[in-house]
């Protein structure tokens, strides 16, 4: 499929040029939802210092063991633990990039998923977090009930939110039953709490 459509052809592929375009080596962002770890190795192959985070220690120890085959494991740190409550050490103000990948671990069991309650409670702390200039990024799969419980909860929140604080955006596949959405978030460069 990727000879087919070379700019994009899933929802990671746009999240990835974003993140790309907004990290500098040394910015310190979070992986709020590690999963296997896929996400948590392009940020640290970008220079960021990680913090990655998922509440299901098998998800950690994949995310760990492709984070050392990758040999980025040095700028990682790991967290297991709800991506609703982020390590203490981390002042407002102060990451570059949150990133969440909603839903269940691939692979893993499809009973475990993320929850409208959690989420919103960490999306809530993680915009105090983020830095002038910095963004949040979700990617919402409301294939499954509590996915797009999830999704429309957010949007409904997203869509009071100050425009001269936050810039929010939704990209979603129009022809793909389904299909995933990345939510976007970034915070005015001369934000001011």
């Amino acid at each position: 499929m990727r000879n087919r459509f070379t700019l994009f052809q899933s929802h990671l592929d746009l999240a990835h040029q974003y993140w790309s375009r907004l990290i500098t080596v040394g910015d310190r962002v979070i992986d709020a939802t590690c999963g296997n770890g896929h996400d948590t190795v392009f940020l640290a192959s970008l220079g960021a210092k990680v913090i990655s985070i998922d509440v299901q220690q098998e998800a950690i120890n994949q995310a760990i063991e492709r984070a050392q085959n990758e040999g980025v494991d040095q700028f990682v740190t790991f967290v297991n633990g709800c991506h609703s409550e982020f390590p203490e050490e981390v002042e407002n103000s102060s990451v570059k990039l949150i990133v969440y990948n909603l839903g269940y671990l691939p692979g893993g069991d499809k009973e475990i998923t993320t929850q409208v309650m959690t989420t919103q409670t960490s999306i809530q702390h993680a915009m105090e977090l983020i830095s002038p200039g910095g963004m949040i990024s979700i990617t919402c799969y409301p294939g499954h009930q509590e996915g797009q419980r999830e999704e429309e909860e957010l949007l409904n929140f997203f869509q009071i939110l100050n425009p001269q604080d936050w810039s929010c955006c939704q990209h979603r596949w129009v022809n793909r039953k389904q299909s995933p959405s990345l939510i976007l978030l970034q915070k005015n460069l001369n934000f001011v709490a």
